[in-house]
């Protein structure tokens, strides 16, 4: 049997020329390639973004749930520890996280504590008002979170203190 490309030459509806030609495999066409390889590196580029807008979001979940963990810890060591007095006539400034100035009414006693460094002033999380705490607690507010305590002269570089030309040694 014939196949059909010899009949179409043998009708003389194609010449042998036209016959070669559609015997070779044909090119692919370089625009539908580029167009196919642009779109994959599209692809490419938005799984990429996605990757790492899940990573930002993970990273945030695991930071909140971390400062979340602090915060409980800091507040049971605040309600443990807390050195509960009545207003005195001592009063008593420090420095907020914020950087604005807080100030406690205190005792002489409680005063002279914190300026030995047998206390400190440590934040209470979810209150506006920093509280006074023994120098054992704040060794463990210390292991913690450093920047919860506000105030204390205590064995580890004071914290509370202006470091006006203060260098690392």
């Amino acid at each position: 049997m014939q196949n059909l490309r010899d009949k179409l030459l043998k009708a003389g509806l194609v010449t042998a020329e036209q016959a070669k030609q559609a015997d070779k495999p044909a090119k692919p066409d370089r625009k539908k390639l580029e167009e196919e390889r642009q779109r994959r590196e599209a692809f490419a580029a938005r799984d990429a973004e996605l990757a790492e807008e899940r990573k930002k979001e993970l990273s945030k979940l695991q930071e909140a749930r971390l400062q979340s963990e602090r915060a409980h810890k800091l507040r049971a060591l605040v309600q443990q520890f807390r050195i509960q007095e009545p207003l005195g006539e001592v009063t008593f400034h420090y420095v907020k996280r914020s950087g604005k100035i807080g100030k406690l009414l205190l005792t002489a006693e409680t005063a002279k504590l914190l300026e030995g460094g047998m206390a400190a002033v440590v934040e209470d999380p979810g209150q506006p008002d920093c509280v006074v705490v023994p120098s054992k607690a704040a060794e463990k507010f210390y292991a913690v979170d450093v920047k919860a305590i506000r105030f204390w002269a205590g064995p580890q570089k004071p914290v509370g203190f202006e470091d006006v030309g203060a260098t690392d040694e």
